[in-house]
């Protein structure tokens, strides 16, 4: 988990981190939204290629300058991007799409909507090259996501930013590679084989959910902005891990022990392990990666053991 540093050429990082928000994230927003009071389209700005240059930014590498067709970063790693910002929610009453900044449904004046606050990475697999090539040939992923910290409390001015990186040839990071090869035996090629014709959906990797976490990500960035609708944003870098740190011993991110299922909750109770504060890296190794796709109940042989 040690980065290329002959790769790294971009200096200054945390400075130009922050003019790259300010120019291409924050201010793009607002004029978005205050075309959006005029057009009742949605401001929801796509995160796709902005996050590249983003993802250059934070790992202090350049890109291939090949668009969607070669190496996203020039050392191999493969960036992923998704956003919950700027959503376009729904009326419970009438089901009439409400933009985010309209407190009202326009439509019957209604205040009881449906505010979405889901994004996901997706992660495509549709032969075994391409699975070679995720688990065995790319050296990281890098994970990056846009969302509100204070959701929950209505708050849609302040947003957030995080990056996370997973290295699947890591031994900590084994689920990763287990989620896409699983995806790829047990749901794309039954797919293809019921219906040669088809396109299954992507493999999709939500944020912030059970097997996220067992896939034992490290957030190596994470940058907050207050106020970002008004006059004078603030732009945080509240974590940043420097682009040539081993990342070997940094600790991956703590799940949250309301993620876990009573099955689990006994298991690491059963073992003596604390979760009050949340499951950790070493904690988790008790547990089995437990997949949110449908048709796959079990992953792999490995099954819950509960120790006694």
């Amino acid at each position: 988990m040690q980065p290329d540093i002959s790769k790294i050429s971009i200096k200054n990082n945390k400075e130009l981190i922050k003019q790259f928000v300010l120019d291409m994230i924050v201010n793009p927003r607002v004029l978005s939204h205050k075309w959006s009071k005029i057009t009742n389209q949605t401001p929801n700005l796509k995160i796709g290629y902005p996050g590249q240059h983003l993802a250059s930014l934070i790992l202090g590498m350049k890109g291939d300058a090949t668009g969607a067709r070669g190496n996203d970063i020039c050392d191999g790693t493969e960036v992923k991007s998704c956003s919950k910002i700027d959503q376009s929610d729904k009326c419970k009453v009438c089901k009439t799409n409400v933009l985010r900044s309209q407190v009202r449904c326009p439509s019957c004046g209604s205040d009881k909507i449906k505010r979405n606050n889901d994004s996901k990475w997706l992660l495509c697999v549709r032969s075994e090259d391409e699975l070679k090539m995720a688990i065995e040939e790319t050296p990281r992923f890098l994970f990056l996501i846009t969302d509100y910290p204070f959701f929950q409390e209505h708050n849609y001015d302040d947003i957030r930013i995080r990056a996370f990186e997973i290295y699947p040839k890591a031994a900590r990071c084994k689920c990763f590679v287990e989620l896409l090869t699983n995806y790829y035996r047990y749901i794309y090629l039954p797919h293809i084989e019921k219906d040669p014709t088809a396109t299954p959906a992507p493999k999709n990797l939500f944020p912030d959910n059970f097997p996220f976490y067992m896939c034992n990500p490290v957030k190596v960035f994470q940058c907050d902005i207050t106020d970002s609708l008004g006059e004078r944003p603030n732009i945080c870098i509240s974590h940043y891990i420097e682009p040539d740190q081993d990342r070997s011993s940094l600790p991956a991110e703590i799940m949250p022990q309301s993620l876990l299922n009573k099955r689990e909750v006994t298991i690491l109770k059963h073992a003596g392990i604390d979760i009050s504060n949340g499951v950790n890296e070493s904690a988790r190794k008790k547990l089995a990666l437990r997949d949110t796709d449908k048709k796959i109940k079990t992953i792999g042989k490995k099954q819950h053991k509960i120790s006694r």
